[in-house]
């Protein structure tokens, strides 16, 4: 889980590259949180091979407003030196 407490009022952008590796029991799956609230979840089911999901938002966000990522439950994300699966985010302008 990766936590992020907002220390400025304003208009943010996240996006989260998930890879799979070819799992077939398990898929690769995560969801992006707004305080408590899902915002969105790429998921793929990929039984063999790689392959990858990707999704992201754009938030109005208050300070003291907390985004994180969990992984789903009995899923799965696959990195490397790659960096195959990433997190990121910045403010795009205050308010």
């Amino acid at each position: 889980m990766i936590n992020k407490h907002i220390s400025m009022r304003g208009a943010y952008h996240f996006e989260l590259y998930i890879g799979a590796d070819g799992h077939p029991s398990h898929p690769s799956c995560a969801v992006l949180f707004k305080n408590r609230e899902r915002v969105c979840r790429p998921h793929i089911h990929q039984t063999s091979l790689f392959g990858s999901s990707a999704n992201g938002a754009t938030l109005f966000l208050e300070v003291g407003d907390v985004v994180f990522l969990r992984l789903c439950e009995n899923s799965r994300i696959y990195d490397c030196y790659s960096h195959y699966s990433t997190f990121s985010g910045h403010l795009l302008f205050t308010m």
